[in-house]
């Protein structure tokens, strides 16, 4: 790690950015000590800055070190050592992140605000998040569950007025309960296992149960079971027994989080998730990304569906769901400047509005998903396989160059340097050479024209293309990387290969596949055949009715569509050059 030298800066021109270190309080005890530490000896260790140029009034904002920083401003400081260093705005409140849990003073609420920030940078990767801060998933978890502490909540752990396992307790109620319970908490100072057993004495009313409510009716511990033998009671039938009624809930979350995989990419449970972490994704208005951009974002890897856990609405599932803000923020900006370029470039009609009063819909200069998902890939890379076959068996070269290729990686690691430094040279690659990157010395040797024809040799090459990848390293697939670069190398349209059939609908989502229905024509000769609004109804069904629909129907042919999804472009490929005419050809 580089050692860098700390410089003495102004204090007032460096700012406190609240999107890098999201902590909202602070201990008073311990803080009014550090702010007495500094106001006799100084800071000691110089916190960490980066350069800004948004505001004349600022040079430099704070990455790592905001309590130092606050308390520096308290002690009546006017400047402090500072690290400086460049940085994106992801990789500062990593870094914040990363600073701040090794210190002593971080609370878990602090701890949960970080999480929720790297959640939102991450497209809600929980796995990336764990690696990132060493965390498990129980703790990560935990302080998810955390974020969705109100301020009261917040505030009582942050004092030590309350434990973690109280705050656990009351953020699975909805926030506007919390407050209330915390005080009772507080005054009658019950301990974690005491507040959980007055929880559970709560009482719910059967009626609103999401659950099968057919045991219920006997049982002993619903109120109105047998209200008539007593003369008092509590009318309505209420659960007495939490315990129960929990567990019958978390059973019917567990059964929606299971079925909403079968219609959606991409199902996080709404504990899982930090509040206002993801976005419902939507083709118009003020967080519109456009038609285009919509119809892309089905097939992408963050795109997918909530399952509630708030009470009254246990186990609803939420689709069109985006779990990558910073993306979706982005894509938002594009489609915001295309309309404003639309409004302001359309002579003698209204903004936004074609000639003939047709509302004029902006072109996305790229509409695509951010990363596709792997099942659309998959499909995907078998079609580029399938289209690839024809042009190595019908290049001798690009045969041969493949069979090369494949007997050195076979052969590189039993070879001695001697005999392998001089066929490395031959075939310009270094030992270094990695399985994803052979594709490029494939077409190297190919260019050559290499005259040996051996036609066998062409077959196994051929056959290289079906190789079987593990399903957790498919986006690493060496068969996958070839065929893009074999597609290009020989200027084959995937479209001329497309066929829709099961394995393709059933890899896309509900959404994916009506936005390629109506794309292809599909919608409006099913209308034609079916009868008026006859897809529309199609649509409000479930996706496996709608892809039976689909395979049914014969009257319509999709020779000639390929789906946006599987676009070479879009999966780290490029087009195919547009083929000569006879007449221009020399």
């Amino acid at each position: 790690m580089n050692q860098q030298l700390a410089q003495i800066l102004p204090l007032g021109r460096i700012r406190r950015n609240p999107q890098i270190d999201p902590r909202k309080g602070r201990k008073k005890s311990a803080y009014e000590q550090l702010v007495r530490s500094i106001s006799a000896k100084g800071i000691i260790q110089p916190i960490l800055v980066r350069p800004v140029s948004d505001d004349p009034n600022f040079d430099h904002e704070v990455v790592a070190g905001n309590r130092r920083w606050t308390a520096a401003h308290d002690a009546g400081l006017i400047e402090v050592p500072a690290l400086i260093r460049a940085m994106s705005d992801q990789e500062a409140r990593l870094i914040a992140a990363l600073e701040n849990q090794v210190r002593a003073d971080l609370t878990p609420i602090e701890e949960a605000q970080h999480a929720v920030i790297l959640l939102e940078d991450m497209a809600n990767d929980h796995l990336a998040v764990m690696k990132a801060l060493d965390w498990s998933r129980t703790k990560l978890d935990s302080r998810l569950l955390l974020a969705h502490a109100c301020d009261e909540v917040a505030d009582a752990l942050l004092e030590e007025q309350i434990k973690i396992g109280h705050a656990e307790l009351l953020c699975r109620l909805p926030a506007s309960d919390q407050a209330g319970i915390l005080l009772k908490i507080i005054e009658k100072n019950y301990s974690v296992e005491q507040t959980r057993a007055r929880l559970l004495e709560l009482t719910r009313d059967v009626s609103t149960a999401r659950f099968d409510t057919t045991e219920c009716r006997s049982c002993i511990h619903n109120s109105g079971a047998n209200a008539d033998l007593f003369e008092a009671s509590l009318g309505a039938s209420r659960c007495q027994n939490s315990v129960c009624w929990n567990r019958k809930t978390e059973q019917l979350i567990s059964v929606r989080l299971i079925e909403a995989q079968e219609e959606h990419a991409v199902v996080h449970s709404e504990l899982n998730l930090a509040k206002d972490s993801y976005v419902k994704l939507v083709a118009r208005g003020d967080d519109g990304v456009g038609e285009q951009q919509a119809a892309a974002c089905a097939t992408c890897a963050s795109f997918g569906a909530v399952v509630t856990v708030s009470r009254g609405r246990e186990g609803d599932v939420i689709g069109g769901m985006c779990f990558n803000k910073p993306c979706h923020k982005e894509k938002t900006a594009v489609y915001k400047a295309a309309l404003a370029s639309l409004s302001n470039t359309a002579p003698s009609t209204s903004a936004g509005t074609a000639a003939g009063g047709t509302p004029a819909k902006p072109k996305a200069a790229s509409a695509k998903p951010t990363q596709v998902k792997k099942s659309i890939r998959r499909v995907a890379f078998d079609l580029y396989a399938r289209m690839s076959k024809q042009a190595v068996l019908n290049d001798r070269s690009l045969a041969l160059a493949v069979a090369i290729v494949s007997m050195y990686f076979e052969m590189r690691s039993d070879l001695k340097s001697e005999v392998r430094a001089p066929m490395e040279k031959a075939m310009g690659v270094t030992s270094s050479l990695m399985p994803t990157a052979r594709a490029d010395a494939e077409i190297r040797l190919a260019q050559l024209g290499e005259e040996k024809l051996l036609t066998f040799m062409g077959s196994m090459a051929a056959a290289s293309l079906f190789r079987t990848d593990n399903a957790d390293a498919f986006e690493k697939s060496v068969s996958g990387a070839q065929s893009l670069k074999f597609m290009e190398y020989a200027q084959v349209d995937p479209a001329k290969g497309f066929a829709m059939n099961e394995t393709y609908l059933k890899a896309q989502v509900k959404a994916g596949i009506i936005e390629d229905c109506k794309r292809s024509g599909f919608a409006t000769a099913y209308n034609e055949v079916k009868g008026e609004k006859a897809f529309e109804g199609l649509t409000t069904g479930k996706a496996s009715v709608l892809i039976d629909a689909v395979l049914a129907f014969k009257e319509f042919n999709w020779l000639g569509y390929l789906p946006p999804a599987l676009e070479l472009s879009v999966q780290g490929g490029k087009k195919p050059a547009p083929q000569q005419s006879e007449s221009t050809q020399a």
